[in-house]
């Protein structure tokens, strides 16, 4: 029995020799999954971008400033922006938040009304949580200081009241010496305790004078996304994912399924041209996508009540331009597949990796440099924060002209590399 199983075994392996794709993404795949999750699976954001807005200039500000400058979590990046500055860059997305220093900030009790005004981009939920936390963190220690030194203060004022010394003038009275000491150090010890009830009625009374902690708290004003709700972030995504995910994937199992059964023979000898046949496949699964997409945005725009507030004819545009890019890439991997089984298995290796280093679900900022190069090689990268911005914050795709060129340039190079070896395929 085991040995008619070994010579099972031993075939088995042959076959897979022989099909050195498959074996290769038995390898591959989970070299592949446990890079892409061990380095990449991270909600965190080590370093968070602040742009500051000064318009105090004075000691409070620079303390302030130099308490975040502490904090290793927080790069700022500009220290002498305009309001209008800061709030173009927080809609551009080259900001995490802006901090607004109000001309009369001081960390006096007395002005409790101009305290630090912060807004943060709640577009990108992940950096905006992370921002929010290290913001708090950093003028927390700020005013933790600030209330030590007013108590040191206290303190001092406490500690500057003395007994007074006391001096008797018996003028040449009969009093003995060791009365009169008697007597001195009991006015003394009277003084003494009378100042000493002084000092702690002052000491309750200036304690009570003490401001509230949260005196300093900032006011912090979370834009795009003001509860921060992740339904507003995954959805304007998930536009992308389903486009990629149906295109990609239907595309190469539909144009391999015809190898398999031997049907793209019967077509090439048809009347039909390579164009006419490479346009006969595309279209179906771009119509299917098409509608998909509409699907996908009426239920987040109707059921979910994600807002889309931007420019509807420019975000279509870039749609399907990122339909042009996926439809290639799903192309592109028919042609190099000869069976449904290395379509599947292709597919999924350019699938997974656009999932997960994409920036769909977890944030770009967390992931380390070397892994997030292999991001702005996939078209979903780019196709993502044009999605959020423009549901989010009123934006235009035009407001994203890199994004926009390399997603027409994805389409362009994937619709010509494929289609170039598909007619190859078909000679």
């Amino acid at each position: 029995m085991w040995r008619r199983i070994g010579a099972l075994i031993r075939k088995e392996f042959i076959q897979l020799k022989r099909d050195r794709r498959t074996l290769a993404m038995l390898i591959v795949l989970p070299v592949l999954w446990l890079v892409a999750f061990g380095y990449a699976v991270n909600f965190d954001v080590n370093v968070s971008n602040v742009m500051i807005v000064d318009q105090a200039r004075n000691e409070a500000a620079g303390k302030a400033i130099k308490q975040m400058e502490k904090n290793g979590d927080l790069r700022i990046v500009e220290r002498e922006a305009t309001q209008a500055q800061g709030e173009e860059a927080l809609k551009q997305g080259t900001t995490d938040a802006v901090i607004l220093i109000p001309k009369a900030y001081d960390l006096s009790p007395d002005n409790a009304d101009e305290q630090l005004r912060i807004w943060v981009d709640g577009s990108r939920l992940f950096s905006a949580q992370s921002v929010v936390r290290e913001l708090n963190e950093a003028l927390g220690d700020l005013q933790q200081e600030n209330m030590e030194e007013m108590k040191e203060q206290m303190e001092a004022e406490w500690q500057q009241a003395k007994a007074p010394e006391v001096k008797l003038d018996l003028g040449g009275t009969m009093i003995p010496p060791q009365v009169a000491s008697q007597v001195k150090e009991k006015i003394e010890t009277q003084l003494s305790e009378q100042l000493n009830e002084r000092q702690e009625e002052q000491k309750a009374r200036l304690t009570d004078q003490l401001p509230n902690p949260d005196f300093m708290a900032p006011e912090i004003e979370v834009r795009y996304n003001e509860d921060l709700k992740s339904v507003y972030h995954m959805i304007p995504g998930l536009m992308g994912l389903v486009l990629i995910f149906i295109t990609t994937l239907m595309t190469a199992l539909g144009v391999v399924k015809e190898k398999e059964r031997g049907t793209l023979e019967q077509l090439v000898v048809s009347p039909l041209r390579s164009v006419e046949l490479i346009l006969g496949k595309l279209l179906p699964y771009m119509i299917i996508a098409t509608l998909d997409f509409f699907i996908v945005f009426a239920v987040g725009t109707w059921v979910f009540q994600v807002p889309f507030t931007g420019d509807l004819f420019s975000y279509l545009l870039v749609a399907l331009l990122f339909l042009f890019a996926s439809l290639g890439l799903g192309l592109f991997v028919s042609t190099v597949s000869e069976t449904q089984q290395q379509a599947m298995q292709l597919a999924v290796l350019t699938l997974v990796p656009q999932f997960i280093l994409s920036g769909f679900v977890f944030p770009l900022e967390a992931m380390p440099e070397a892994i997030r190069w292999i991001a702005y090689v996939m078209p979903l990268t780019y196709f993502l924060p044009i999605s959020r911005d423009v549901f989010l914050k009123g934006m235009s795709a035009w407001d994203h002209p890199l994004p926009f060129a390399m997603l027409a340039f994805f389409a362009l190079l994937f619709l010509l590399i494929a289609t170039i070896r598909f007619k190859r395929s078909l000679a």
